[in-house]
């Protein structure tokens, strides 16, 4: 099947298929992209329609989690025959606005980006730090971003096609698959855009479920690791040795039990002294 490049980017929305529709967007400007809306319990029949003035086209499955939302969204696009300029799925607990997505997209043309996502507010539910919003600046380079709010250049995302397949958490697709696809395809440039400002409303889940293919999250981040491992090593085995292979593979990312108590007792202070300024 010939593959096509549409000009317009795709916007991905999970949804419960009870609740309204697009309840956490802002509905503060025309979209300058086409809406998707995954309803992932499978209640509502897929197809074009309308929601809350809105058009756009629903997919429709039960899924466990985010990464089979990923899978879904690959075998749309794939066999729908085009990839749009720029590919978002964003989770139904994300509160922004459709001029958020609008000035994203702009600004991820601006500086030519190939994966980024909008910052966190300080008061969401985050686990990385790194992802709170910094003052005064546009954006920054980084490693990789979640999965919560990610942009990715269409043809990316679709190279990604074969691995998501069977990760069901969508741990691991983050953290090691897309820095890795980013590096053997020839887009390099990851960012957080600071002068998108976004809020996580749910608190982030523990990874401690087992899924249906018998593994839990942490374990499906393992092998997907692994697996980018392998990729790295058949195609580009000079990425081995390099700061960036360090950075992704290598470097540790968890905190040890001290750390963490030093970072509770610091939290309260923290909060603390931004109430106070």
């Amino acid at each position: 099947m010939s593959i096509s490049t549409s000009a317009k980017p795709l916007v991905l929305v999970s949804w419960d298929g009870a609740s309204p529709p697009l309840a956490m967007i802002h509905l503060d400007a025309a979209p300058e992209f086409d809406w998707l809306l995954f309803d992932y319990t499978g209640r509502q029949p897929a197809g074009p329609t309308e929601l809350r003035g809105q058009r756009c086209t629903v997919l429709s499955g039960q899924t466990e989690c985010k990464g089979e939302i990923y899978q879904a969204l690959a075998e749309h696009l794939a066999a729908s025959g085009s990839t749009p300029e720029y590919v978002s799925l964003i989770d139904d607990d994300i509160v922004l606005g459709v001029s958020d997505i609008n000035r994203a997209l702009h600004l991820g043309r601006c500086e030519g980006l190939d994966c980024f996502s909008p910052v966190l507010s300080h008061d969401s539910r985050y686990t990385h730090r790194w992802t709170l919003r910094q003052p005064n600046r546009l954006y920054r380079e980084v490693d990789w971003v979640e999965v919560m709010m990610p942009f990715y250049r269409g043809a990316l995302f679709m190279a990604g096609r074969e691995h998501y397949r069977g990760n069901v958490s969508s741990w691991g697709i983050d953290k090691y698959l897309m820095p890795a696809l980013q590096q053997l395809g020839g887009w390099p440039r990851t960012a957080l855009i600071d002068a998108v400002m976004a809020s996580h409303r749910r608190p982030v889940t523990s990874g401690q479920k087992t899924y249906r293919n018998g593994r839990t999250a942490g374990e499906e981040s393992a092998a997907m690791k692994a697996l980018c491992q392998q990729l790295i090593a058949a195609q580009k085995p000079a990425l081995q040795g390099s700061d960036w292979y360090r950075r992704i593979f290598v470097q540790r990312h968890a905190r040890t039990r001290w750390q963490q108590f030093a970072y509770g007792l610091g939290r309260p202070l923290r909060r603390w002294l931004e109430q106070s300024t």
